[in-house]
């Protein structure tokens, strides 16, 4: 808004309000005087754009929209550890330090005997994979050995700033109220580890309100997260009493996505220089990078079902460096699109090249 406020532009119209008679040259006394003025409004100008951007959310930066949000009701997820169970060969102290791979983790609590909770130090999606040997990162007497066996809890990323500004501007969208869809949404979507919600409501002969929820991940959420949402929504015990954020009256079940299994054959020729050997990987991900957006979209996904379409498998194959065709694809053993019904989301099985 402000950006011609700059110094030359305000010297120049503060030296044209002197008349020809006064010197208003570089070094002048109507300069000089002038100069620590302009400086000052160039830099009351910037701050004035920087509060006319921040006051809508189109165009808040990171910090202000962040706060805006709260005002909404909208909580922004940063990002947390991976929590993991750690198996030892003796008893190991609370607080003791272990790598496994690239990262570093700490015992947090014991499980039982040898059975430990180690967090991990790095916070994110990228350890979530991690298991394997645990060696000490500093000395510990007669080290035995370990291994992380199970990922208890993920770890997850900053959410995606655009992605949050799009929930803050979308509350203005639809009036959330009383138990409607936007207020079931708006209230479950912000809660740490949901990445999306589809109410809906009773059907013929039913008592319930069914809610299917989405990890922060786009995958099937852990039954410790599906128990949190079911208790800050409406508790197992209080069904229906209003305990939580649901009205009195309504009865609502909190159920996790379920996954359908998608297993691809096909059938590829090759630029000189590569084979199977040489693309599979990066053929399973660019079919996995395809799903992947399948499920980022699933809550928009609400009137119709969600489609794993067979030209996009081929297409996302065709653009894989090294492949020249792909002909005779199936998507779980069928020629044709793969139709997902209200609460599902597809995930990769395997892609079988013949």
């Amino acid at each position: 808004m402000y950006e011609d406020r700059v110094f030359d532009t305000i010297m120049e119209e503060m030296m044209a309000a002197f008349g020809r008679d006064v010197r208003t040259d570089e070094g002048s006394l109507a300069y000089n005087a002038c100069a620590k003025i302009a400086e000052k409004l160039e830099e009351i100008y910037g701050d004035m754009d920087e509060l006319n951007d921040n006051i809508l959310p189109d165009t808040q930066d990171d910090w202000h929209l962040i706060e805006y949000g709260k005002e909404r009701g909208i909580t922004y997820h940063s990002a947390t550890q991976a929590v993991v169970r750690a198996v030892f060969h003796q008893e190991i102290e609370i607080g003791e330090r272990f790598t496994c791979g690239d990262y570093t983790y700490e015992v947090i609590e014991q499980i039982e005997g040898y059975t430990y909770q180690m967090i991990c130090e790095t916070e994110g999606t990228e350890t979530n994979t991690t298991i394997g040997k645990l060696e000490p990162a500093e000395y510990v007497e007669n080290y035995q050995g370990g291994e992380i066996t199970e990922i208890l809890k993920k770890g997850t990323d900053d959410e995606d700033i655009e992605e949050f500004r799009k929930k803050v501007i979308e509350t203005f969208k639809t009036t959330a109220f009383c138990g409607n869809k936007a207020d079931y949404r708006r209230y479950i979507n912000q809660l740490k580890g949901i990445g999306g919600c589809k109410p809906r409501r009773r059907q013929a002969g039913e008592a319930q309100i069914d809610i299917y929820i989405i990890s922060d991940d786009f995958s099937v959420p852990d039954a410790e997260t599906v128990k949190n949402v079911q208790e800050a929504v409406d508790p197992e015990d209080s069904h229906g009493e209003g305990s939580g954020m649901a009205p009195i009256c309504h009865t609502v079940h909190i159920s996790g996505v379920t996954k359908t299994s998608v297993t691809i054959q096909t059938k590829v020729t090759y630029d000189s220089g590569y084979s199977t050997a040489t693309s599979k990987t990066q053929i399973e991900t660019a079919v996995k990078t395809y799903l992947r957006e399948l499920c980022e979209s699933w809550e928009a996904k609400e009137e119709t079902d969600m489609i794993v379409r067979l030209s996009q498998i081929e297409a996302r194959i065709l653009n894989v460096e090294g492949v020249a065709d792909v002909e005779a694809t199936t998507i779980n053993g069928k020629a044709g699109n793969l139709a997902l019904s209200f609460e599902k989301i597809p995930v990769l099985e395997a892609v079988n090249i013949v």
